[in-house]
């Protein structure tokens, strides 16, 4: 039998359903998935999702489970998140793995014709060179990217895209990017 974590779903039709989490990774925390997908409120329902570096699988497996239309997860090391994923049988339009390094999967899905509503890019902390300014060219018009880093390693502009916000859990720091040319709204909850 795999061996899961303690980390959850923490919402929607697979709430509590535990998820199987890989060697070395650091799935976004309970409290952080919580905060972030307050703030997305409404904004995921229906939307295409893209989980770069998704481990775990717990933000995108997450956004599926509050009623996203479809989610992309890549990770290079995926078969933790494909047995996850095999156990929670979702529809096979709703779930997609991609098991290769982000801009591999970036170019592919690019190449495909993929276009998501909102990506979500998790790099390493010491990754150096994270792919978001190709991700870019992945958004749909008003599409939003979250990128989340550790405090330490915050980057500056990523071309393209206006910062919108950013909000602070602990040493984990989420950073909303909107396309320029039409950005989508962040709704503004009360204060987490």
């Amino acid at each position: 039998m795999p061996k899961t974590s303690n980390v959850r779903i923490s919402a929607g039709r697979w709430k509590g359903r535990a998820l199987e989490v890989p060697a070395g990774a650091r799935p976004t925390s309970a409290r952080a998935r919580e905060a972030l997908f307050d703030i997305l409120q409404q904004s995921v329902r229906g939307a295409r999702v893209l989980d770069l570096y998704a481990g775990s699988g717990a933000v995108g497996l997450e956004a599926v489970s509050r009623g996203a239309a479809r989610v992309v997860l890549v990770e290079e090391g995926a078969g933790p998140l494909e047995r996850t994923v095999s156990a929670l049988a979702p529809a096979p339009e709703e779930v997609r793995v991609i098991r290769e390094p982000a801009r591999a999967a970036i170019a592919r899905l690019a190449r495909e014709g993929e276009l998501f509503d909102l990506i979500f890019s998790d790099p390493p902390y010491d990754a150096e060179n994270s792919p978001e300014e190709e991700a870019v060219s992945l958004l749909v018009p008003g599409g939003l990217l979250i990128v989340q880093r550790d405090r330490g390693a915050l980057r500056g502009e990523i071309g393209g895209l206006t910062l919108l916000r950013r909000r602070d859990y602990g040493r984990n720091v989420f950073l909303f990017y909107a396309a320029n040319a039409a950005p989508c709204q962040v709704p503004r909850p009360s204060p987490l």
